[in-house]
Formats: C-alpha cells, structure tokens, sequence
C-alpha cells in the first residue's frame, strides 16, 4: 500500500453535497412554505435537542384539489432526511462503480 492521500474529486464531492444540500433546503425553505401557502396544518413530535420532527397534515378538499402537492408534503422531516441519505449512498455506490471501471478500462485500451 502505498501511503499517498488522492484529494477527492468533483463527482465525488457532487455525489455527497448535492442530495445532503437538495434535503437542508426541502426541510428548512420549500417544505414549510409550501405546506403553510396550502393551508397545513403542522405538527411536530419529539422534544430533541436538535430538532423536532415535523409533518404537515391537509384537510380533504386540500387532499382532493391538490393531490400531488399534499402527497409531497406529508412525510416527516426525518423520512425526507431519511431519501437524501439513502440517495448520497446510491449515488456514491454508483461513482464508485465507475470510477472503478475507468482504469480497467483504460488498462485494456492502452
């Protein structure tokens, strides 16, 4: 083994920053903004520390006149935590993969 450090790369860095900042900005701004223009009710469980986890609840004429929206908006802050993790760990999986396959591939080319 060799002891030298390689810097991580763009991808690399696109793969971990990307879905952790797409959920920050979800949970904190787009959520809650669009929930209270719907007219959500919000409820909150947990008496962390950090943070509580919330959800928002619509009557059902708001279900009914905007079923996507309200479908979005339902899950809890920590399931929508819960993607963005679960899709960083698919994407790095998926850059790994093919960074791994470059230098095969490179080798056999060459």
């Amino acid at each position: 083994m060799s002891g030298t450090r390689t810097r991580p790369g763009a991808g690399f860095l696109a793969c971990l920053i990307a879905p952790l900042a797409a959920g920050v900005l979800l949970n904190a701004l787009i959520r809650p903004g669009l929930a209270r223009a719907l007219g959500g009710e919000r409820h909150s469980t947990g008496a962390g520390v950090r943070s509580n986890n919330v959800l928002w609840t619509f009557d059902p004429d708001t279900t009914a006149e905007h079923p996507i929206l309200t479908a979005l908006l339902t899950p809890s802050d920590g399931a929508v935590a819960a993607a963005m993790l679960a899709l960083t760990a698919l994407l790095l999986t998926g850059h790994w993969l093919i960074t791994r396959r470059r230098p095969a591939r490179e080798a056999q080319e060459g």
